[in-house]
């Protein structure tokens, strides 16, 4: 939602029926419209991006697989002493589920979660 250069860049060498995103990231992107002036440009610009992004990005459900991987790696993580927020959790879950990557800014919580293939963007 950044227009991130490095993100731009990285997405154009995609063909874009190999990237999808999931149900958390898309509730995220919403929360930070919805904290906005709904009569601001800035809100409607937002708005309008999401529902273009989401024209051309799957989003991947959370299926029954997604639930049982959502608490294994909840409970290794508490387990570990290493907790990571319960939509970056969520969101590796999904991804397991789908035998996907997750693309990050944020390694350092996704590469703690066992059997989860992720990189930075």
């Amino acid at each position: 939602m950044r227009n991130e250069p490095e993100m731009v860049r990285f997405l154009s060498g995609i063909k874009p029926g190999n990237v999808a995103t999931v149900p958390p990231v898309v509730a995220e992107i919403e929360y930070g419209i919805r904290r906005l002036d709904n009569t601001s440009k800035k809100y409607a610009l937002l708005a309008a991006q999401k529902e273009r992004l989401l024209t051309v990005i799957r989003v991947l459900p959370w299926d029954e697989q997604s639930s049982v991987n959502f608490g294994s790696i909840k409970a290794d993580l508490e387990k570990t002493g290493t907790p990571i927020d319960d939509f970056d959790a969520a969101i590796a879950a999904i991804a397991m589920s789908h035998d996907a990557e997750v693309l990050t800014a944020n390694l350092t919580h996704f590469q703690i979660i066992k059997g989860l293939a992720s990189r930075h963007w």
